[in-house]
Order: C-alpha cells, then sequence, then structure tokens
C-alpha cells in the first residue's frame, strides 16, 4: 500500500452519491488522505462495494443508505457521523437525480423541475443545515456542492437540470456569505467527467463527438480527475477559499 500523504487526517467527511463515479472516487480520494468517509447512495450494495474498496487500502469508510432530498435521511446521515466519530469536516453534496431531456414547453417540465430541486437543491440545503451547528461548534468546515456546466450553457432540453444547478450555485454563495465568520467554507465545483449516467446519456443522446468538441482539453474527464479538487477544497489549504465556483471539466465552460 502507498504511503498516505494524510492531507485530511483526523478529519470526518460526508459524501453523497458515493456510490459509484463522481461521489466514489472523492471518498476513497478522501480516504487515502486518511479521513474518515460517511458513503451515502440509493443503493446499499454499491455503498458497501466502495466501503470495502476503501477499507482494503486501509482507510475507513461506513456505507449508509439514503436518498438526496429526504430530511429524516438527511439528520440520520448527520448523526451518524457524530455518534461514529463526533464531528464532521467535510461534506460532499454530490448526489442528483438526473432528469431526461425534455423540452420547455412541454407540461411535465414543472415534474422534472420538482424532481431536480428535491434531489440537488434540497438534498444540499438539508444536510448544510443539519451539520451547520457542528461546524460551528469544532471551528469550522468545508462544504463541497456540486454545480454544472449545463447551468451556465443552458443546454436546450435541460431546465431542469440547470436550473437545479445554478440554485445550488445560489445555495453557495448565499452560505459563504452568512457562514464565513464561523471559518465555514463553501465552494461549488463544476464536474464534467464520464460517470455511468453521463456515458449512458451520451449514448442514449448520440451527442458524445458534439459534447467532446466543446472541451478545450480535446478529452472527457474521469470521475478520478475531479477527486484532487474536491481533496484541495476540504483540506486546510484551501482555508481562504469560499464562495468560489470551481469548473473541472477541460475548459468546457470559461467562467
Amino acid at each position: 500500500m502507498e504511503a498516505r500523504a494524510g492531507r485530511l487526517a483526523g478529519k470526518v467527511a460526508i459524501v453523497t452519491g458515493a456510490g459509484q463515479g463522481i461521489g466514489e472516487a472523492i471518498a476513497v480520494a478522501y480516504a487515502r488522505e486518511r479521513a474518515k468517509v460517511i458513503l451515502t447512495g440509493r443503493t446499499l450494495s454499491k455503498l458497501e462495494a466502495v466501503a470495502e474498496r476503501i477499507g482494503s487500502d486501509g482507510g475507513t469508510a461506513i456505507p449508509l443508505q439514503a436518498i438526496a432530498g429526504e430530511k429524516a435521511d438527511s439528520e440520520r446521515t448527520v448523526k451518524r457521523a457524530l455518534s461514529e466519530w463526533g464531528r464532521i469536516d467535510a461534506l460532499v453534496n454530490n448526489a442528483h437525480t438526473f432528469t431526461d431531456y425534455l423540452p420547455l414547453d412541454d407540461p411535465q417540465m414543472e415534474e422534472h423541475c420538482k424532481v431536480d430541486f428535491q434531489s440537488a437543491f434540497y438534498g444540499s440545503l438539508q444536510l448544510m443545515q443539519a451539520c451547520y451547528p457542528h461546524m460551528v461548534a469544532q471551528g469550522g468546515g468545508s462544504i463541497i456542492n456540486m454545480g454544472s456546466s449545463y447551468g451556465v450553457r443552458c443546454e436546450p432540453g435541460f431546465l431542469a437540470y440547470a436550473a437545479s444547478k445554478e440554485a445550488i450555485r445560489a445555495l453557495t454563495k448565499t452560505a459563504a456569505r452568512e457562514w464565513g465568520t464561523k471559518n465555514i467554507r463553501v465552494n461549488t465545483i463544476l464536474p464534467s467527467a464520464l460517470s455511468p449516467k453521463a456515458i449512458w446519456y451520451l449514448e442514449e443522446s448520440k451527442t458524445y463527438d458534439l459534447e467532446l468538441s466543446k472541451v478545450a482539453m480535446g478529452r472527457f474527464g474521469a470521475p478520478d480527475d475531479i477527486a484532487p479538487t474536491a481533496v484541495f477544497l476540504a483540506s486546510d489549504e484551501a482555508g481562504f477559499v469560499t464562495g468560489q465556483t470551481i469548473g473541472v471539466e477541460g475548459g468546457a465552460t470559461m467562467l
């Protein structure tokens, strides 16, 4: 096993949507930097597999089935972290239900917006509120929310997804303003990686070449391309970084 740098040694993290893709990569990277990690998601078997992977590498992780946007699950997640390890240093709000392509004038658009906002916006808000008093009591923490370049670019057919992701950026900046004096840092990552859902969408929509043409670096990212930025934002090295949107998507969107 490789020697551990330990940039997150002594820290406790919650990572939602940790059963695959970007969430899994971040959780594994956190554990390798010696953070203890609560893994949440819809499918317990996937979370258990990630926890086993982390454990086999000498890390510490607990799988916990929880649905993003269900307040009782959010509260239960925070209570579990506190009962196990007594603190929460980093929260990564990665889970998001992804609704399919839908034109703006479709009668189902309102329902799509409700689905996306429930999992992404309300799911993030609930966990942030639940973590807040404990981060205040321990002297600070780091919250990392996941936006999307689609929210900035507003691609046709994805209003629900784009609107929920831009709402998350507003949530990030508002929390950064309100909680900064409590030493709670809040930032947004705009990630782009070939997660299982992204691969499915590109194949189903036949837009692989079109989307690739928008990426300045000429390649799609992988989940492991996103994790180092999430590690940095959770670490003490980012102690003066808050309220920021950081694109980790090869230059598809340049703010």
